[in-house]
């Protein structure tokens, strides 16, 4: 059992991802970058309002070959996609509440990057869920979502 946003966390999400078949065959071949950044919403107990948690994802012709915090961002361009969520979303998305196909069609998430990659290789975005929500035992010390309001 692995607590939320620790090293151990995303350690543990790389390897299940380079472990799932489903992963390799569904990401786009080449070198991505992904920045996740995640904004502190006043919901979320992890991330306080106001502040902003940022992890790269770097997946290498369908393997996760980075998955980890960094301090800052980089510049945009440095990253080939950027998935901007509340904070709360994200967790309902790593406990399996919360659909990120669904929010991301409302706006909720904000997505920069080539949407044609996207849509071609959507079903990663299934994968990955999958992963968060039901491959890593995840420990929710400050409680799980959905949160109540």
């Amino acid at each position: 059992m692995l607590e939320i946003y620790t090293t151990a966390w995303y350690d543990a999400i790389r390897d299940l991802l380079n472990g799932n078949p489903a992963v390799e065959k569904s990401a786009p071949r080449g070198l991505y970058r992904i920045l996740i950044e995640l904004q502190g919403d006043g919901v979320s107990p992890y991330v306080k309002s106001g502040e902003t948690l940022l992890f790269v994802i770097r997946l290498d012709d369908g393997k996760c070959t980075g998955y980890e915090e960094i301090d800052s961002a980089q510049r945009s361009r440095d990253f080939d996609f950027i998935f901007v969520f509340p904070a709360s979303v994200f967790e309902g998305v790593a406990a399996g509440v919360v659909d990120p196909v669904a929010v991301g069609l409302k706006g909720t998430i904000k997505i920069t990057g080539d949407m044609r990659i996207l849509i071609r290789h959507a079903d990663l975005v299934n994968v990955m869920r999958d992963v968060y929500a039901r491959e890593v035992d995840t420990v929710w010390p400050r409680g799980r979502p959905p949160y109540s309001d």
